[in-house]
């Protein structure tokens, strides 16, 4: 599951920003009622909702139509000055997972699960960046370097141990700096609603 969220955007113009016309944001229907073969090329269904100040948009076809159009260049899906943002794609198929933040301060930062932030503008120079770099290091989202262990089998051994947990440590990361909660009853349930994003790839 991918994650793409915005503090104090509504939920329709974060769709839109990520691909969505005004005819497939008001499908009116939960994810649960619809049926996947319905939709042509170029769209792909995800679900949406709010969190408080927070509109995110949550994607299980295997893609992120918000880090794949920013990775072809698309300047339309950068946050906006002072906007607080977050993405979290999974890219389970070929990895590495991504997390993207804009603090809302300046500068996208990024990193691979299991990193800390880096970007243009560096972590250590926004103070809200800073402390989600703090709480996923206390949350094992970011590991040692592996010249810190040992011996490489030491090294190997913490990986094999700590992967199973990394994207929940990510996740649950995120979710504590920002206060964004997802329900998680209602997405594994398709109770939320569904919009159609232009599929990155067509």
């Amino acid at each position: 599951m991918s994650l793409t969220a915005v503090r104090g955007l509504p939920s329709e113009d974060l769709l839109r920003r990520m691909g969505a016309g005004d005819d497939q944001i008001g499908v009116r229907a939960h994810y649960r009622d619809f049926d996947p073969l319905s939709v042509d090329d170029p769209w792909t269904p995800c679900m949406y909702g709010t969190s408080g100040e927070w509109s995110y948009v949550l994607e299980d076809s295997g893609v992120c139509a918000w880090y794949q159009h920013w990775a072809d260049g698309s300047s339309s899906v950068m946050p906006h000055e002072g906007e607080e943002f977050v993405c979290l794609y999974a890219n389970a198929a070929v990895q590495p997972s991504w997390l993207f933040y804009a603090p809302g301060e300046g500068g996208l930062l990024r990193a691979e699960f299991r990193h800390t932030l880096t970007g243009p503008a560096p972590a250590g120079e926004s103070d809200r960046a800073r402390r989600l770099d703090s709480r996923m290091r206390s949350n094992g989202a970011v590991w040692p370097d592996p010249d810190e262990f040992p011996s490489r089998e030491a090294w190997r051994a913490f990986v094999e141990q700590s992967s199973a947990g990394l994207h929940a440590a990510v996740w649950r990361s995120v979710g504590e700096h920002t206060g964004l909660r997802i329900p998680r009853d209602a997405v594994e349930s398709g109770d939320l609603p569904v919009a159609l994003l232009l599929d990155p790839f067509m």
